[in-house]
Order: structure tokens, then C-alpha cells, then sequence
């Protein structure tokens, strides 16, 4: 997997992105738990839940029920076509980069370097030694293979090549500093709100509050331990996960220079805030053309995303 490190040039501050966009989901996802049952084959007993569980299983299971009312709902018709309609806007609030830390979630220790039989390799290695009518071929062959057979880590982080690996570094863990503080400052007051959501149950139709409540506080816990993994093995991997990209230097370099003399052209000027705002757009033809170069579609419409929620 792709990751990209790159400037917002009207925020000046750093960002992550992805190529897997396939990944990224908006909507509601909550799944049922599922409880099985001994059978009389099976001497096999379940432990008896305690009352911490049964009331997560049960506040989980009004929040299903009412998703799958809403979403069979049209939007904008009835009581339930007016809460789908809310629930969509307040999905469109969620910053975008939440889904890219959510997608550090399942990284651990067994699953962050891909490995691979280096018996094989040696074995391949020692049966083209034996051709010396081939050498050269030979020889060329074996680095390919030996490449192809090195510990590979399952996701790298490209960064401008101007920048350097300790600032990359560095930026990356800025970055996941405060989205820690951000996540986990949302998961208290999601929890906190759950006891309110819940006593929405006795009004009529679906409790959207409580399905979304809930849906928040499961993707900000999901972000969190995305930050938290990314942040641990950007430390003790760095070397290994981060690769100098020249090709984000040509196509965002051009951007901050432009970027560095508007605002100094602001501050000599004084301009009226509203001028300074729109000098301080970016130009979309520097993140368009770095998407083409290195084929990560939805890059431009990622940023653009990012400046108007956070404009907000």
C-alpha cells in the first residue's frame, strides 16, 4: 500500500493519503453480534456475559435496527426520509482523514513486514550457477529475484525528496500527535452522550442518535488506534517505511514557492482578510498533477475536502 506525506499549502501543515480509496467507506457500518450456543455434541460451555456486555449487546442492537429502518427509507419523505437526510449531512462533516488512520487499525507486528522463502531463493541462486554460458543473464536474473524475495514492509510512506527522512519523520509524528489528542477527546464525549442518545429510545421511530453516536465513537476509537500504530512503527521502522519520492518534489515544490510569496506579498500589502484567503488557495494543477504522475486518483478532491471542513 501507497501512503503519501505531503504538504497543505494553505494550512501549512502536513497530511497523509493513500491510494486505496476503495477502502473508505461513509456510511453507517455496524454488524450484529452474533451469539452461538453450546449444542448437546459439544461439552464446550460459554462463559455467562456480564451486565457491561449484555448492555453494549443490547444498546448495539437498537442502533441496527434503527440503521437498517433508515436506510430503507427514501430521503427527504417522512420522519425517516428527513433523519436520513440528517444523518447524511453529518457524514459529510467527518473529516477525510479519518478514514486514512482507520486504515492503520489492523497493523501489528505479524502483518507489518511481508515475508517470504528465502530457501527457494538460495536453492535458484545455486542452479543458475551452474549455467556459465549465461553469466550475465545470470547474475542480472539473481538480483531481480533477490529483490524480489527482500522482507518488504506491507505499506510505505513517499515524501517530497527535498525534505529529508528525519523531517518526514518528524512531520508524520506532528501529524499523529494531534489527531491522538483529537480522537480521544471525541471518544469521551461520544461516550459521555450515549446515556442521552439511549433515552431517546421512548420517542417514536428509529434512535438515528444513538446508531450515530455509536458509529462516531467506533470510527474515532478505530482513528486512534490507527495514529497509535502509525506513530509506533514510523519510530521503530522509519528507515524501512519512509522513501524519498522525487517526483512529489517537482510537483508540490513549484506550489510552496508560489505559496511562500503570496504570503509575503500579504503581509506587505496588508491586505483585507478576504484577499488573503484567496491568495492562500492552492493550485489545484500542482495536486493534479501529482495524482497523474503517481496514479492516486482523488487526491485533489481529498485536499479540497480537507481546506473546507476545516475552513468551517
Amino acid at each position: 500500500m501507497r501512503v503519501f506525506l505531503f504538504k497543505i499549502a494553505s494550512k501549512q501543515r502536513w497530511t497523509l493519503y493513500i491510494e486505496k480509496s476503495e477502502f473508505f467507506s461513509k456510511k453507517v457500518d455496524i454488524e450484529p453480534t452474533i451469539v452461538t450456543t453450546s449444542s448437546n455434541n459439544n461439552n464446550i460451555t460459554l462463559p455467562t456475559q456480564s451486565k457491561g456486555v449484555l448492555i453494549l449487546n443490547k444498546l448495539k442492537n437498537i442502533a441496527i435496527e434503527s440503521k437498517n429502518e433508515i436506510d430503507n427509507a427514501q430521503d427527504g419523505v417522512g420522519l425517516k426520509g428527513k433523519l436520513k437526510s440528517l444523518l447524511s449531512y453529518l457524514e459529510s462533516k467527518i473529516h477525510p482523514e479519518e478514514a486514512v488512520l482507520q486504515q492503520f487499525s489492523k497493523i501489528n507486528d505479524n502483518n507489518l513486514i511481508k515475508k517470504h522463502n528465502h530457501h527457494n531463493h538460495h536453492n535458484h541462486i545455486h542452479h543458475n550457477n551452474n549455467n556459465n554460458n549465461n553469466q550475465n543473464e545470470t547474475v542480472k536474473h539473481q538480483f531481480e529475484h533477490f529483490n524480489e524475495q527482500r522482507d518488504k514492509a506491507s505499506f510505505t510512506i513517499y515524501y517530497p525528496s527535498n525534505i529529508g527522512y528525519r523531517r518526514a519523520n518528524r512531520f508524520s509524528q506532528v501529524l499523529m500527535r494531534q489527531k491522538i489528542r483529537f480522537h480521544q477527546k471525541w471518544m469521551i464525549i461520544n461516550s459521555l452522550l450515549i446515556p442521552i442518545t439511549f433515552a431517546a429510545t421512548i420517542l417514536p421511530g428509529p434512535n438515528i442518535f444513538l446508531a450515530y453516536n455509536l458509529y462516531r465513537l467506533y470510527g474515532h476509537f478505530q482513528a486512534l488506534k490507527g495514529c497509535t500504530n502509525l506513530s509506533r512503527y514510523t519510530k521503530s521502522h522509519g528507515r524501512l517505511l519512509f522513501k524519498p519520492s522525487l517526483e512529489m518534489f517537482e510537483c508540490l515544490d513549484g506550489e510552496l514557492l508560489q505559496q511562500q510569496q503570496q504570503f509575503k506579498q500579504q503581509q506587505q500589502q496588508q491586505q483585507q482578510q478576504q484577499e488573503e484567503e484567496e491568495q492562500s488557495i492552492d493550485n489545484p494543477n500542482s495536486y493534479e498533477k501529482l495524482s497523474t504522475r503517481l496514479r492516486i486518483p482523488g487526491l485533489f478532491d481529498y485536499v479540497k475536502r480537507i481546506e473546507t471542513i476545516e475552513n468551517k
